[in-house]
């Protein structure tokens, strides 16, 4: 009897576990997933895309489980096929905790100064920049705005597509720009989360590690609709909720 009742038990964990992965796997768009669990960069969208590391990995608590605490020499190398192709449409969503500032840090780069896109901290801004395409390409287009002044984690999602870029805090949309391109074209390089790719970024120089932490990061060949960034990064948040709870369930 008491066999039975644990074999139905993990079981039902089991089943459990499997649907949320499915549900994952089953986003549309998603492209890229590292929920930051772990100590590795495991692609959890079911596409295969594991992330290269270097530097130091500490594990602390996320905004949902646990998260990645960037020391200023962690970097995750994303050198898959799709880096280099054109990107119609992107999105990039992620829950930040920053612990330094000044100057500039480095949370998301693909691509480089002539074709490409970033999202980093500069002297306390928040900024995400597009550029295409080629040598002779228009100058980057930029959205800028005030961090938060807060401690606790923070939800960016910075989204390109159909010639336009959005940048949103928390859910809310702080910043809309149009650009001279309809898509990011195809570009020799990679990206990477926590530092540049190889070479430079779209704004046009070097760049500098991140320094703070870094959670569920995601990237989707898609633009992200404004219902989908609606939930709030307190756990309060129906999406931080749905996610906590299966994971503390397993």
């Amino acid at each position: 009897m008491h066999l039975a009742i644990r074999v139905s038990v993990v079981f039902l964990l089991f089943m459990g576990f499997a649907a949320f992965h499915k549900q994952v796997h089953a986003e549309e768009g998603l492209d890229v997933y590292y929920s930051f669990d772990t100590d590795e960069a495991v692609d959890e969208s079911g596409n295969g895309r594991d992330g290269a590391v270097e530097g130091n990995v500490e594990l602390i608590d996320g905004a949902v489980g646990k998260a990645w605490q960037f020391d200023g020499t962690t970097v995750v190398n994303l050198d898959f096929p799709i880096m280099t192709q054109a990107d119609p449409e992107i999105s990039i969503r992620c829950f930040i905790k920053p612990e330094e500032l000044t100057g500039q840090h480095i949370i998301y780069d693909e691509g480089g100064a002539w074709t490409g896109i970033c999202v980093r901290i500069m002297d306390g801004e928040l900024e995400f920049a597009t550029v295409c395409c080629g040598q002779n390409h228009p100058p980057a287009v930029i959205i800028s705005t005030e961090l938060p002044d807060t401690d606790d984690w923070i939800e960016i999602a910075a989204v390109f597509g159909k010639g336009n870029m959005l940048l949103y805090i928390n859910g809310k949309k702080i910043g809309e720009e149009a650009t001279d391109w309809q898509e990011l074209g195809g570009h020799g390089q990679d990206g990477g989360i926590g530092q540049m790719s190889p070479g430079d970024t779209a704004f046009g120089g070097g760049g500098a590690f991140f320094v703070g932490g870094i959670d569920e990061f995601r990237i989707y060949s898609r633009m992200l609709q404004p219902e989908e960034l609606s939930t709030a990064v307190s756990h309060q948040g129906k999406l931080a909720v749905t996610w906590g709870s299966l994971k503390s369930s397993h």
